[in-house]
C-alpha cells in the first residue's frame, strides 16, 4: 500500500512538473516582437520635437531609431547593447541640441507582460 502511494505521488509530481514546464516554454520573449526585433530607449532631459540624426559614437554608423510620441525619449530598434549613441534633436524652441548617451543609459523596452 505504501509503495502504491509513493509511486502515485512520484507520478503525480512528474506529470504536474512536466505540464508546468511545457507552459513555461510556450511563453514568448517579453523583449522581442513577432519578428524577433528588440527595442531600447534613451531618455531626454527636455522635450524634443524632431530627431534630426542618430548615430553610434565610435564608427558614426546610423542607428535605426525614432522619437517617441511624447518627445521625451528616443526608441532604438535592435540596439546591440555595447555602443554609445549620439543624437541631434530639435527642442521645442527650435534649437538643435546634440546629446550623447552611453550604454548604461539605454534601457530595454518590455513589449509584453
Amino acid at each position: 500500500m505504501a509503495l502504491k502511494r509513493s509511486t502515485f505521488g512520484i507520478l503525480f509530481f512528474c506529470l504536474f512538473g512536466g505540464s508546468a514546464l511545457a507552459q513555461q516554454q510556450k511563453q514568448p520573449d517579453i523583449f522581442k516582437d513577432a519578428d524577433g526585433n528588440t527595442y531600447h530607449q534613451l531618455f531626454l532631459d527636455f522635450k524634443a520635437t524632431e530627431l534630426l540624426k542618430l548615430n553610434y559614437t565610435i564608427d558614426e554608423s546610423p542607428v535605426d531609431g525614432v522619437l517617441s510620441t511624447d518627445g521625451y525619449s528616443i526608441i532604438i530598434k535592435n540596439y546591440p547593447g555595447d555602443k554609445s549613441v549620439k543624437a541631434l534633436v530639435k527642442d521645442e524652441s527650435g534649437v538643435e541640441k546634440e546629446i550623447t548617451k552611453g550604454r548604461c543609459f539605454i534601457d530595454p523596452i518590455i513589449l509584453q507582460l
